[in-house]
């Protein structure tokens, strides 16, 4: 397993074959955060099978990152996350991605990992 920490809560862990990452947000600054060490990771980061988004909040859910996915990409997010966050549904149709809801307790498994929520 290899993990890479790209800042707040941004990583990309690789396990048997498998590109995680997690709350990408891929600025030098957003509202009252800023980064403090480190660059904005390269385009290379947003390369990923599966993007885990772990709650709402807009650093964490943060659109115009997530507009960096490759077309295709699995993305797990919160339960109900499409109906309350209209912009995810338009990302959606324009990169295909490929949405999956999930509630605390839900398993999803992406190859040879498994994500638990």
């Amino acid at each position: 397993m290899e993990v890479t920490w790209w800042g707040h809560a941004t990583c990309t862990i690789e396990d048997s074959g498998v590109r995680v990452l997690t709350d990408p947000l891929f600025v030098r600054r957003f509202a009252h955060l800023r980064r403090r060490r480190g660059e904005v990771p390269p385009p290379q980061a947003a390369l990923a099978e599966v993007v885990l988004v772990s709650h709402l909040h807009s650093d964490h859910l943060h659109l115009p990152s997530l507009a960096r996915l490759s077309p295709g990409t699995r993305l797990i997010v919160p339960s109900g996350a499409v109906a309350a966050v209209p912009g995810l549904r338009s990302l959606h149709r324009k990169l295909d991605l490929r949405i999956t809801e999930v509630r605390a307790g839900d398993e999803v498994r992406v190859g040879e990992v498994r994500v638990r929520a």
